[in-house]
């Protein structure tokens, strides 16, 4: 199964038995899980997005663009798979925030009908799905 989250849970996550894997551009500092940057925004258009503070709708556009649309996405799922069977897709937002891990997981869920969910950790594991 093919989860997102956010770097602050990292440690949650790997004592659910997830593997973590980094989609960021940058990554924190101690991170050790796995990286994987096909799937990372451009740098310079990121930074232009948040220093000018523009829409959600115009880092979406430039996302789809420059990212998800040059991707195959039956071979990003089975790149993903080979990290292992349960892993948790990472960048740094809090899942209420806009954030292009929920738009990899809508693209996934929409491209190959998989049900790629945001893992929220409580007293017991739940998801929401994008």
């Amino acid at each position: 199964m093919i989860y997102t989250g956010y770097y602050a849970k990292i440690k949650k996550y790997e004592q659910n038995g997830l593997i973590t894997v980094g989609i960021s551009g940058k990554i924190p500092d101690g991170f050790n899980g796995k990286r994987y940057q096909k799937l990372a925004p451009k740098y310079y258009w990121w930074h232009e997005w948040r220093d000018n503070k523009l829409s959600n709708e115009w880092f979406k556009e430039r996302y789809n663009e420059t990212v998800l649309n040059t991707l195959d996405a039956v071979s990003i799922a089975q790149e993903l798979k080979s990290f292992g069977e349960n892993i948790v897709l990472l960048c740094y937002e809090t899942p209420e925030k806009f954030c292009h891990r929920h738009l990899v997981a809508e693209w996934l869920n929409a491209s190959l009908n998989l049900n790629v969910c945001e893992f929220e950790i409580k007293s017991q594991p739940d998801l929401f799905c994008f």
